[in-house]
């Protein structure tokens, strides 16, 4: 066993001084603790969060809608978390007999006397139909035929396979949605990538082809797989290995920001991100297909002035400043006369990854947020912080309390540079943002390391810009109930 009061030296049972390297790495992590992050006072409206007005509107949308077209675009969209998730009432209601908690028969109650709105409906066998109808349906048979293997088992697919929306008599799965969507915001052929459970290969396949055949809707797909080799040992409560009875390591998946070395092999000019399970119906998307182009043209326009200002600043001559000052003034960059004076930091600053951000307003989502932070050196920079992040001190909770604004709703990047070479996004990550998870395994509690977040650590030192978007570009699907918001209803107009 490792003591934790002392580095790892040679050990017999590592197989090789790689992992042996490895293992220390993240023990140190472990026993260093959640990394602090300072902040110095919340991003909001003018003091790190833009808005678009109607010129941007009116202008943005037909310029990204022209430049697309000499563009390669790309979709990337994780989608290998489970939907059991979203059937936790309903579990709860299974596994007991009695004593349920007040919110379990609430929840199940509305669950029911709503049955006939979830998209899954269609799906669910004549019999059980007609009891619902009748009023005479076992409840208890019913949810499980829903929610275990027995009929549906939507509590054992990825978030993406689970029927979400309803038209007429067909339904659509969140990943035909992506794919219908994103094809009207970047056109014929539009790139969509997403990162996949393995195990569900089969059946994804079979509803993207599904999807093909019905609509005709030209474009193209990937999937890739979390590479396991990024996958965090598992440490115990004396911060040693975790290990099987045949001597294999425990490791469990490194969180999101592991996905880093998926975007890494996208080789596309614009790569729009989007969680599986925000994606409204269709027929409430139009505000959403906006925004994304709004986004994707603002990203265009920002980084046709970025290049600019990088072949600029590497010629012989110094014919840069005024442009630089008029991009500092209109994206409220916060670059100082001491930063202007300075050609290597403005290099720096400018040659590197490009991110839009489209932000919402906060109205109660769990989640972090964007803030001003201050890191070891000094710098302050804008960047997207998780609750879990912040430290509880008084004067950090403080800042915290005053944040106006959620996690980015939707991200456009930009990877390439002004030479059109695409950048090495590891090169980018703060490797220091880490996060320390405690959770349990078969009863017994295990910590390990989550890799920096895929928008928070992960894209540290990229050029950023948040900008403000309407909130109904947002509809998170977190629990079953959340499919009967109106933004996953079908217009019956």
């Amino acid at each position: 066993m490792f003591d934790a009061q002392q580095p790892l030296i040679k050990c017999p049972r590592l197989k090789n001084k790689i992992l042996e390297e490895q293992i220390q790495a993240q023990l140190n992590k472990i026993t260093a603790g959640n990394p602090t992050i300072e902040l110095v006072r919340p991003c909001r409206m003018e003091d790190g969060i833009l808005s678009f007005d109607s010129n941007d509107t009116l202008q943005l949308i037909p310029f990204f809608d022209k430049e697309k077209e000499k563009l390669d675009i790309t979709f990337f969209i994780p989608a290998s978390g489970s939907g059991s998730r979203m059937f936790d009432t309903m579990f709860d209601y299974l596994n007991n007999t009695k004593d349920y908690k007040p919110d379990t028969i609430k929840t199940v109650e509305k669950f029911l006397n709503s049955i006939h709105e979830f998209a899954f409906f269609n799906k669910i066998p004549i019999n059980y139909k007609k009891e619902i109808k009748l009023g005479t349906v076992n409840i208890r048979d019913l949810v499980e035929s829903i929610v275990l293997d027995k009929h549906l088992n939507l509590g054992g697919l990825p978030k993406g396979l689970i029927p979400f929306h309803r038209y007429g008599k067909f339904i659509i799965t969140p990943f035909q949605e992506h794919i219908i969507q994103g094809s009207k915001v970047a056109g014929d052929n539009a790139n969509f990538h997403f990162t996949i459970n393995p195990q569900f290969k089969g059946e994804i396949e079979e509803t993207i082809q599904i999807l093909r055949a019905i609509t005709g809707i030209e474009f193209n797909y990937f999937f890739s797989e979390q590479n396991e080799k990024t996958h965090a040992f598992a440490f115990d409560k004396n911060n040693h290995p975790v290990k099987f009875k045949d001597g294999a390591y425990l490791k469990r998946p490194a969180g999101h920001g592991a996905l880093i070395h998926n975007l890494n092999e996208i080789d596309s000019d614009i790569v729009f991100i989007k969680n599986i399970d925000n994606i409204q119906h269709y027929s409430k998307a139009k505000n959403s297909i906006q925004t994304q182009k709004i986004l994707g043209g603002k990203l265009i326009q920002f980084q046709q002035k970025v290049f600019a200002i990088v072949r600029e600043l590497l010629k012989e001559n110094n014919d840069y400043l005024k442009s630089i000052e008029a991009i500092n003034a209109e994206y409220k960059l916060g670059l100082s006369k001491e930063d202007l004076g300075n050609k290597t930091f403005l290099i720096h600053y400018f040659n590197r990854p490009i991110r839009i951000c489209g932000m919402v307003k906060n109205e109660g989502q769990p989640g972090g947020g964007p803030f001003w932070v201050r890191d070891k050196d000094g710098i302050t920079s804008k960047q997207i912080i998780e609750k879990s992040q912040i430290d509880k001190n008084t004067e950090q909770l403080n800042i915290s309390l005053h944040a106006t604004h959620f996690n980015p709703v939707y991200l456009v990047c930009g990877l390439k540079n002004h030479k059109n070479e695409k950048y090495d996004l590891h090169q980018f990550k703060n490797e220091n943002h880490y996060f320390l998870v405690q959770k349990k395994n078969k009863g017994k509690s295990i910590k390990y390391i989550e890799e920096p977040g895929l928008w928070n650590g992960a894209m540290y030192n990229w050029l950023t810009l948040f900008y403000e978007i309407d909130s109904n570009c947002f509809s998170p699907v977190k629990t079953i109930m959340d499919l009967l918001h109106p933004l996953h209803v079908e217009d019956k107009n």
